[in-house]
């Protein structure tokens, strides 16, 4: 997939798209500045007119500082709009970034084989809303006010000397109420993402295998599950809205405090004659705008934590190995033959000690057509896998073409293998869309004759919009056999070298078998062929056979001798 938002290899996938839009984040923190400026223009107003206008009556003065600082208001007003516009647009900028790559490093996850439950990777990622959100919002815009706390600081003392004292102390101690509260924050938030996890885990879980859960007496195990994870996510959350409100009460109580402290101080000053009235009324206005950032922050601690909380898991993520990227710069293949080579090939599942397949050699040559036969729990389906990319061995090697699958490069490969898996997956959108997973670039009339050739055709002419009729997801308005069908018509679409079938007729009937293998016997005369089934009719399509037992490798050899040697030993047990 060709786009504008692809990382160089030196970039962070979340740092290098911030980078991308630094301009736009410039722009935020110029506006910044010019905004903060204007806020002191409305104190400096006050104190002249206060202190020069009123006592001189000079009403012309007053007309003039009037109008200005009217203009000066209004392009307060603009710039806080181009301001937020600015984060708005680049918080949309790295969401469109990031979610790309997010997409990317999910689909060549490495970790097939024993990756964390399906919805709490959904909740991770789901986590990247709160980072885009904290960017892209008035959280930043807060980060962008902070420094500028020093600038009203000291005007405030060169306005009132003494008296920037008083929001002085308020911020020294609203920080490090903020400071002593951060760690607590940060474990709840922490706590919060894990609970997240488990709960989105359970519902998928429950969605996704709802019509078996029916069938059965105990959904309340699940309910359970659920409603503990509930009820921890939501003591998490009191917890958490106790402390953030404890530090945003404290940090009102300190404004309110800054203001009275300030007008105490200020009229004693008054009364020595060092300060004016109009000072004062400017520091109380200034104070006020010294302290909002610090109010608006201590809001946020939670929104960081947690904002931090869904980084780290993202890029903990994010940093995990991917096969396919180191594969990029690999071998090309356009156009494959089909020569395969299993070559003392191991595997075993993370967290297993005994390997699946032990030693695997097998060597099929271009145009070949093999069946693979076996126990449940020998080792078929993982051996489908190997060869399909989806798993890499642990030692030993599997070759196309006398080249590492590991080493070809994956757009080569998805090209050159078409693979019907033992469950089917179909994806919500059309007939059509389903059919282009297998090769995006392929005809109609190519789609056509696929599904043709699948018997898929027969059914699709029924269908309400044909081949533009829209499935549910997992094509759930279709029978087993439909899907099954829908599966063969995909992987046969970029017209492969070589063809991995595992039980690709298990929910079909006999009939619709039987159609099925005439059609495919000739469309696939030329094409490697690799099949894994247990039903007897589908080995009218291999010459040869394969026999798998714990992992290993028990009989190889033409199709008749390798059977009557099995039943053979059947009769004899």
């Amino acid at each position: 997939m060709s786009s504008n938002y692809k990382t160089l290899p030196s970039e962070h996938w979340f740092f290098g798209a911030i980078l991308r839009n630094k301009r736009l984040y410039a722009q935020v923190i110029l506006a910044s500045v010019f905004i903060n400026v204007f806020a002191l223009v409305s104190a400096f107003y006050i104190m002249t007119v206060y202190d020069k206008v009123i006592p001189n009556d000079a009403m012309e003065s007053l007309v003039a500082l009037t109008i200005g600082i009217c203009i000066v208001m209004a392009f307060d007003f603009i710039l806080k709009i181009i301001r937020g516009l600015f984060t708005d647009h680049a918080g949309v900028q790295i969401d469109r970034q990031v979610s790309q790559l997010l997409f990317e490093r999910l689909s060549k996850n490495d970790n097939v084989a024993g990756q964390k439950p399906t919805g709490a990777m959904a909740a991770t990622v789901k986590e990247f809303d709160s980072v885009k959100d904290f960017l892209g919002s008035a959280s930043f815009v807060v980060f962008a006010d902070l420094p500028f706390v020093f600038l009203f600081l000291f005007v405030l003392y060169a306005i009132g000397g003494p008296v920037a004292a008083v929001p002085a102390i308020i911020v020294i101690s609203t920080l490090a109420v903020a400071l002593m509260v951060q760690p607590i924050l940060k474990r709840l938030a922490a706590n919060a993402a894990k609970d997240g996890q488990s709960k989105q885990a359970v519902l998928v879980e429950m969605l996704n295998s709802l019509e078996t859960l029916k069938t059965l007496p105990g959904i309340s195990l699940l309910q359970t599950r659920w409603m503990e994870s509930v009820a921890r996510q939501g003591t998490v959350s009191l917890k958490s809205r106790f402390w953030n409100q404890l530090t945003s009460n404290f940090s009102q109580l300190g404004q309110q405090a800054s203001q009275v402290g300030i007008v105490v101080y200020g009229v004693v000053l008054i009364s020595a004659g060092d300060l004016t009235m109009g000072s004062l009324i400017a520091c109380v206005i200034l104070s006020g705008r010294t302290l909002a950032p610090m109010a608006q922050l201590t809001g946020l601690l939670g929104r960081l934590n947690q904002s931090l909380t869904s980084y780290n898991n993202l890029n903990e993520l994010m940093q995990e190995p991917v096969r396919e990227n180191k594969r990029q710069e690999q071998i090309r293949r356009p156009v494959l033959t089909g020569d395969i080579d299993f070559q003392n090939a191991c595997f075993c599942y993370p967290e297993q000690k005994k390997d699946t397949l032990t030693n695997i050699n097998v060597s099929i040559k271009a145009g070949e057509k093999v069946a693979i036969l076996g126990r449940i729990g020998s080792g078929k389906t993982s051996l489908l896998r190997l060869l399909a990319g989806i798993y890499e061995p642990t030692s030993g090697s599997v070759q196309i073409d006398h080249t590492e699958v590991n080493h070809l490069h994956p757009e080569d490969l998805r090209k050159g293998l078409g693979v019907v898996m033992q469950t089917p997956m179909l994806f919500s959108g059309t007939v059509k869309e389903n059919l282009l997973l297998g090769n995006p670039n392929a005809t109609d009339d190519e789609i056509v004759a696929c599904a043709e050739q699948s018997g898929a055709a027969g059914f699709i002419s029924q269908l309400p919009d044909g081949y533009e009729t829209i499935l549910t997801e997992r094509g759930q308005q279709l029978s087993g056999g439909q899907r099954q069908a829908l599966s063969i018509a995909r992987a046969l679409v970029s017209n492969p070298a070589v063809i991995v079938m595992d039980e690709p007729t298990s929910a079909m009937d006999n009939a619709t078998e039987q159609e099925l293998v005439l059609r495919l016997k000739a469309s696939l005369a030329n094409k490697t062929v690799i099949l894994i089934t247990h039903r007897g009719s589908l080995l009218s399509l291999v010459d040869r056979v394969v026999i798998l037992d714990s992992g290993r490798i028990m009989a190889d050899g033409p199709k008749e001798q390798v059977l009557n040697k099995l039943a053979s030993k059947k009769v004899a047990q």
